[in-house]
């Protein structure tokens, strides 16, 4: 039996869909988050999830979730100049998790945890690094160090919520991937 070029249109359409509502909610879960516990500053589960999307989903939903997500609170927030240097640090951090893909289940969850720790400390790296021409390359350094407690207050907050949300989150993107499977 032979399938018409509007059933495969369907299918396509459908799975287009499928992509796009699971990225809108994975944006939404990633506001939510990041505005939950904008109280605390550089702590919130955001890089956290970012991570997880990466790991799951690939780099690109972790790139476009990220994006979102940024600009969406932002609009909360504050816009700036900080909101590039945040597209721009979050864009390394899902390169450098990307490299991971393959072979993060066999990972142990103590040393992922100390790449969490390490990407809230490049994070602070490459938000520093973007606004250096904006502020001047002379206070570069200074500049960096000041923020360094908050990094530090970001690379424990990533292993905190790492600890406390990688498994549930994994969890649940594996059943919704076999619910959305077993749909189709």
């Amino acid at each position: 039996m032979t399938t018409s070029s509007s059933d495969k249109q369907g299918t396509y359409k459908s799975g287009r869909t499928y992509v796009l509502t699971r990225t809108a909610l994975l944006t939404a879960l990633v506001s939510v988050g990041r505005l939950s516990f904008s109280f605390l500053p550089n702590v919130q589960p955001m890089t956290v999830l970012l991570v997880c999307i990466t790991l799951y989903y690939g780099w690109k939903s972790g790139l476009a979730v990220s994006l979102l997500s940024v600009l969406l609170t932002n609009i909360y927030l504050g816009m700036g100049p900080w909101t590039f240097a945040q597209i721009a640090a979050y864009s390394v951090l899902i390169g450098l998790t990307y490299l991971l893909e393959d072979t993060y289940e066999s990972i142990p969850i103590w040393i992922m945890s100390f790449f969490l720790a390490f990407l809230g400390i490049a994070y602070g790296l490459v938000i520093s690094l973007v606004q250096a021409p904006f502020f001047g390359w002379n206070i570069f350094i200074p500049y960096y160090l000041s923020g360094l407690p908050y990094d530090i207050m970001h690379a424990v907050g990533n292993v905190v919520f790492f600890v406390l949300l990688y498994p549930i989150v994994m969890r649940i993107f594996h059943r919704a991937d076999k619910n959305s499977q077993s749909t189709n």
